[in-house]
């Protein structure tokens, strides 16, 4: 079966631009930037800004004419994983990046802010970028698009990525909505495919998913005709990235020749699956949710016997369990003259966050705790103890063994008496 991604042919609701903090925050926001459709004169539908400090990092990434890059001068060798330096790099270019803003972001609809969390110069930045996003301009039409890291990452990655979450929480009620990338989730999936891919693989897989995902709810909700009467239109769309809190998106595919509208076994539990997983990320409690929505799209031929009013109020029924308390709930259908099999997109907003940050909460305490722990240096002890042992051939010190007090003096080497001997440079090593 085909997807939106792979047509150039579509649409999009909103003309998104990205703000890309960072190597990770980079490397997302390219990848969305030089998304390419066939449409006239929307070839390239995104624009990006990327800033970062470090050099290197930054000219990897491809140039392009629809993407401004912007080294933070000063810190052209990065932010080395610390945060404030990251805050100050961003914080002392501020002027000229709301220039950059002003410039490229003119006549954009919404802006992301993307940063993967737990480095230095993305996380460091995003508070500060947030604040500069919205006072040129994007106070609500301004989101967020963060990478939370692996267990693995380590100490310092993960105390960063929760101190900037943090922050986050406590400013959400003014924030547009956050997209959550659950990189253990990704890595986990692509690490059971393809068990002997490179790390590399990896990254250039989870970047370019994230910017595909984000395409396809861009052009499910504008390019396609309406069955029935309902439409979850652009301006709706806009609403539901506006609405504070996060967003999950979730996607599944189903053959319009298997699926049976009057049997539920076929589509159901595989619909409420896609829901409950996501796509990005997922331990969602989608009963806090504010809004929902659910677009379907199948091909024309079919459209009008799978959209039967059982299989749309079967719909209606999983997003009134999954989040009762939601104020707008709209099921829309559409046909496709081009579509092979049902797709079916959901998004969810104003959720809090999931049970992944809790147990990034939990890793970071049982590290921190482990740091606190003394560790034995069993080598270290030995060496404290240690003492060398006379050989039969060695001279022997009549006067030590007769309790002289001359002693050597350790600057000159010579025997000096207990009153007169050298200051010994390694005292230190005898203090308790």
């Amino acid at each position: 079966m085909n997807n939106l991604f792979d047509r150039g042919d579509l649409s999009m609701s909103l003309k998104f631009g990205v703000l890309g903090l960072g190597m990770g925050g980079c490397s997302i926001a390219s990848e969305i930037a030089n998304i390419k459709t066939r449409i006239t004169n929307k070839m390239t539908p995104y624009t990006g800004i990327l800033i970062n400090t470090n050099e290197v990092d930054l000219r990897k990434i491809p140039d392009s004419d629809n993407v401004k890059k912007y080294q933070l001068k000063g810190y052209e060798k990065g932010a080395g994983r610390d945060v404030e330096i990251g805050e100050k790099a961003f914080s002392e270019h501020k002027d000229e990046i709301a220039g950059l803003l002003k410039t490229h972001f003119s006549d954009r609809e919404f802006v992301w802010v993307i940063c993967g969390l737990g480095g230095g110069t993305g996380t460091g930045a995003v508070i500060e970028a947030i604040r500069l996003v919205y006072a040129n301009g994007f106070a609500k039409r301004c989101g967020l698009i963060l990478t939370l890291p692996r267990d693995k990452e380590g100490r310092q990655v993960l105390d960063n990525c929760l101190e900037r979450l943090q922050k986050i929480s406590q400013a959400m009620k003014g924030l547009g909505a956050i997209l959550l990338t659950d990189n253990q989730k990704l890595y986990t999936e692509f690490l059971e495919e393809k068990p002997m891919a490179s790390i590399g693989e990896y990254l250039d897989f989870s970047n370019k998913y994230i910017a595909k995902t984000l395409h396809e709810i861009n052009v499910a909700t504008a390019s396609f005709n309406p069955v029935g009467g309902y439409h979850f239109d652009s301006s709706e769309f806009l609403n539901m990235l506006n609405t504070p809190g996060l967003i999950s998106l979730s996607r599944i595919s189903l053959r319009d020749n298997q699926l049976d509208a009057d049997n539920e076994s076929t589509y159901l539990p595989k619909i409420r699956d896609s829901i409950s997983k996501g796509i990005l990320s997922d331990g969602y409690n989608f009963k806090g949710a504010k809004k929902a929505a659910v677009s379907m799209i199948a091909p024309t031929g079919s459209s009008n016997r799978v959209f039967s009013m059982k299989f749309i109020n079967n719909i209606e029924a999983i997003i009134e369990d999954f989040s009762p308390q939601a104020d707008e709930k709209p099921v829309a259908t559409y046909s496709d003259p081009k579509g092979e099999g049902v797709q079916i997109y959901s998004v969810f907003a104003g959720l809090p966050f999931p049970k992944r940050v809790s147990e990034l909460i939990k890793k970071s305490e049982e590290l921190n705790e482990l740091v606190e722990e003394d560790v034995a240096d069993d080598a270290l002890s030995s060496l404290t103890l240690f003492s060398r042992k006379k050989t039969a051939n060695e001279e022997i010190d009549v006067d030590s063994i007769l309790g002289s007090k001359q002693e050597l003096d350790f600057n000159t080497g010579n025997k000096v008496s207990s009153k007169s001997k050298g200051v010994d440079p390694f005292e230190f090593l005898n203090s308790k």
